[in-house]
């Protein structure tokens, strides 16, 4: 009988599990037949049938090598899973095997009768349930007969087994007992093993799936990123690359690669640097051309943690980068015609007054009054112009500030003597919470101006209407001391506050709409916070978040004169209303 040759395994699977029929019949009638050549005869003389028993462990061991050395120049291996025919022919083969050494060893020894389990065991890594059952019942069958056969005389006396060899019943119905127990009891572990083979396998299937599921939408969600991704070595090697790394360097990026060949920036040096870190780089391509690249280099690691090699994440920056530039440019171009628009809008006004006023005095026959009256427009017009005009200058060049340690209670004294001092504030009242008797970071001048501002803001929203009273309070916190500066007046919308910080956007008659934005750019470069709570009808709160500082040294003592830098020896209670 040709035994079929088994189908060629795949690389992937280079260390298949050797075939166990054969393995187990080529290496037990090699040892039988060794061991029978070696050892003495446990009886005197001759046993009956030796010779047949000697020819036919030859038998079994030559068509056991010469089916090993077919699967070898098939497979490549002694001991290949041949078809299912095959295999099953390869059982009844180690059926009859062991029953031939049962049958010389003495189908009456029990301890023999548990060679039938090895059949039965091999059976359940090949066959259906059924068929292993139909082992386990064959082998029970086979050696039944063997063991009636000989008790019998129906088979003739065969080496330790014949009629006179045990002639007590009870003995044999022992042996026949116990070999079946044994058999069945190796079918049930083997249909039990079967079963959980079956079930591991479809989990290892179920497994295979979706793990060949995951590693193909890995695959495609690499292939589909527009961003170049390059995996390299410790060493800077390129590992792998996807197609977008290929189009934005314009070249291949073949296994092995230094990464110092594609960007000229040694990016592989992580060791030191073992987070994430971002990079922007100038390269130029085979083709001549100049690009921008820039991306994220983050270590690759391991199960175990240790890091393996560099994962670099980058994109084509040149066109974004000069997006950019055109769009920086477009706002500059807008923040300046909103700003000469802003700045138009507010001189227009008063040029035409004064535009107006020049036509009067061009007429004939004004009386003296009307002069007066007309130079008097003329005059605060002008003023007015130079009062835009100076406030707009002083929102957009950006002078160095001097930052110094302040004494704040000095500062709202030079305060609430400028507020006390102009005629509009008299119908306000200015309550001024306890003063914290501590330095704070700022510029003098502007320190000034920005409050000044604020309280000018505030007096306006009031009105005419209503309690008209403000309030400047102070509250110590660590390392800062926030001023707030609160109306009851009309308030300000949700619109509102978003503009309230654009120069030109403002809300009041009086005034050239630059006030708050002087206040932004002033608290911004002094390092302060400013915040803004407001709502319609309920009035309006800005706090500023004033730095701490340390009292100044005595060399400084010169210049402070304006915030008054040096505590003075009393100062009298800043709470109340104006007079």
């Amino acid at each position: 009988m040709d035994a079929p040759v088994p189908r060629r395994r795949g690389s992937s699977q280079p260390t298949a599990p050797p075939f166990l029929p054969l393995a187990f019949r080529f290496g037990a009638s090699f040892g039988l037949l060794v061991l029978h050549l070696s050892l003495p005869s446990p009886v005197e003389g001759s046993l009956p049938g030796n010779a047949v028993y000697l020819a036919g462990l030859t038998l079994f061991f030559l068509e056991a090598a010469w089916e090993g050395a077919r699967f070898q120049a098939a497979l490549g291996a002694p001991f290949g899973t041949p078809s299912l025919p095959w295999v099953r022919a390869n059982l009844l083969l180690d059926l009859a095997l062991v029953v031939f050494l049962i049958a010389f060893q003495g189908v009456d020894q029990e301890r023999f009768a548990t060679l039938y389990i090895f059949p039965v065991l091999a059976s359940a890594f090949y066959l259906s349930m059924p068929e292993i059952v139909g082992m386990g019942i064959l082998s029970s069958a086979v050696h039944i007969g063997a063991v009636m056969g000989f008790a019998s005389g129906v088979l003739p006396a065969f080496g330790l087994s014949g009629s006179e060899a045990d002639p007590d019943p009870s003995r044999k119905a022992f042996v026949l007992a116990f070999a079946t127990l044994q058999v069945f009891g190796a079918t049930l572990v083997v249909m039990l093993i079967r079963r959980s083979m079956e079930s591991l396998r479809r989990t290892l299937n179920e497994s295979e799936a979706a793990a060949d599921d995951l590693s193909a939408l890995h695959r495609r969600v690499v292939e589909s990123l527009f961003s170049g991704l390059i995996t390299t070595d410790l060493e800077g090697r390129v590992t792998s690359a996807n197609p977008a790394a290929e189009v934005i360097l314009m070249r291949p990026l073949p296994a092995g690669l230094p990464l110092s060949e594609l960007l000229p920036a040694d990016l592989a040096q992580g060791r030191t640097q073992p987070h994430e870190r971002r990079f922007e780089c100038a390269l130029r391509t085979p083709s001549g051309t100049e690009k921008l690249v820039g991306g994220n280099v983050a270590p690759v690691r391991s199960a175990e943690g240790g890091q393996v090699g560099f994962l670099l994440l980058f994109q084509d920056l040149t066109e974004i980068k000069a997006l950019e530039e055109r769009t920086r440019l477009s706002e500059k171009l807008a923040a300046v015609g909103e700003l000469s628009s802003g700045l138009a809008h507010e001189l227009r006004n008063p040029l035409a007054s004064i535009l107006g006023c020049v036509q009067i005095l061009k007429g004939q026959g004004q009386n003296q009054a009307m002069l007066e009256r007309v130079l008097g427009i003329l005059g605060r017009e002008s003023e007015r112009v130079s009062a835009i005009l100076t406030r707009f200058l002083d929102y957009a060049r950006q002078d160095a500030l001097k930052l110094e340690s302040l004494w704040l209670p000095t500062l709202i004294r030079e305060l609430r003597e400028s507020w006390d001092t102009d005629a509009r504030n008299r119908e306000v009242t200015l309550e001024v919470g306890p003063i914290p008797e501590r330095w704070v970071s700022g510029d003098s001048l502007s320190v000034h101006q920005v409050f000044t501002n604020l309280l000018s803001n505030a007096r306006k929203a009031l009105g005419e209407s209503g309690v008209r009273r403000l309030t400047l309070g102070f509250e110590e916190g660590e390392g800062v001391i926030t001023a707030t500066v609160a109306d009851s007046g009309r308030g300000m919308n949700a619109e509102q506050l978003g503009r309230l910080f654009v120069p030109f956007a403002g809300f009041f008659e009086e005034g050239t709409g630059l006030g708050m934005s002087l206040v932004y750019q002033f608290t911004r470069r002094m390092g302060w916070d400013i915040r803004v709570q407001s709502e319609p009808g309920r009035g309006t709160a800005v706090s500023l978040d004033m730095p701490a500082a340390p009292p100044p040294s005595a060399a400084g003592d010169g210049q402070d004169r304006l915030a008054g830098a040096t505590p003075p020896a009393s100062f009298p209670p800043s709470e109340g209303a104006s007079p």
